[in-house]
């Protein structure tokens, strides 16, 4: 499928990037014009220096674009781009972290925000702990207008457990990670964001069988609750939509999450892990998949 881009170019000083790592921020958006003036702000105030906001437009027909564009225009640090059709959010999401250049990588969706310092906190202890794969900040649910909501985003840091002990963490844990701070060689090693209902949890299992996931206490984020209350099916039939593409196949649309278990059990599989872990993991996943289905139905529509 091709798609025409409109894009700006920037340049970074030699210097910044001598003193400091490049971060890429990407945001994949479509029909964002209620926040995301909003949320560039946000990202814009950010008191790190060398980072690069990678925009990709998914054909919005509202005023996303213009609002966008104009950002662009008043900081060399943005680049918009404009797909000519909706390629879907998975390969929207994918675009922006293949063209990713920096050393981290963080996806930002265009209707949340991030304290001043997220970025540069961030940074500061995925360098102090180099074999962490993602940095993972404090974060809330606000609604529309912008108030935080009483539910439960903690996310444990995983230094000091066993490799086993890290991979159920994430396994039972939010998906909140995924747009954290995230080493960008890590990502790129990865199947990045696939077109799968529950493509973040195969993702986040990927990435932290590489390494930890450390929590960053100093720094928030504030993630912007769009959507109404749903139920376990009507998510389903959502993610099965034309508009999301997650599930493109006729077995897919009947069971979405089919292809689920099948994933994080290659995602073990291929690991560069012993044999012995990788035994252990699959023999305790088979039976731990459909309590964590039957769980994740029972706390659908719960908010």
């Amino acid at each position: 499928m091709r798609a025409r881009f409109r894009t700006r170019c920037f340049a970074i000083s030699p210097e910044s990037k001598q003193n400091k790592p490049l971060i890429t921020i990407g945001m994949p958006i479509y029909n964002e014009e209620r926040f995301i003036e909003r949320a560039l702000d946000s990202l814009r105030q950010q008191d790190y220096s060398n980072l690069q906001i990678l925009i990709s437009d998914n054909a919005s027909t509202d005023r996303t674009g213009e609002i966008c564009q104009r950002a662009a225009e008043q900081d060399e640090r943005i680049v918009y781009e404009r797909m000519s059709e909706n390629i879907g959010p998975a390969a929207n999401f994918r675009h922006v972290a293949d063209r990713a250049e920096g050393t981290y990588f963080m996806w930002a969706a265009g209707h949340d925000e991030w304290s001043p310092n997220l970025v540069s906190k961030s940074i500061e202890i995925l360098e102090e702990n180099p074999g962490a794969a993602i940095a993972v900040a404090t974060s809330y649910w606000i609604d529309e207008s912008g108030k935080r909501q009483d539910r439960d985003t903690e996310y444990p840091d995983t230094r000091g457990q066993s490799l086993i002990g890290r991979f159920f963490t994430v396994f039972w844990g939010n998906m909140h990670p995924v747009l954290g701070v995230i080493r960008t060689e890590y990502l790129h090693a990865s199947k990045g964001a696939q077109s799968l209902v529950g493509a973040d949890l195969v993702l986040l299992s990927e990435l932290v069988l590489r390494g930890d996931f450390v929590r960053q206490r100093d720094a928030w984020w504030n993630r912007r609750d769009v959507r109404p209350v749903e139920t376990h099916s009507e998510r389903m039939k959502r993610y099965s939509s034309a508009e999301f593409e997650l599930a493109t196949t006729i077995l897919d649309k009947r069971f979405p999450m089919l292809r689920l278990p099948f994933e994080l059990i290659e995602v073990v599989w291929k690991a560069r892990i012993c044999v012995f872990q990788k035994a252990v993991l699959l023999i305790a996943l088979l039976p731990l998949m459909p309590v964590r289905y039957i769980i994740g139905r029972k706390q659908a529509g719960k908010k």
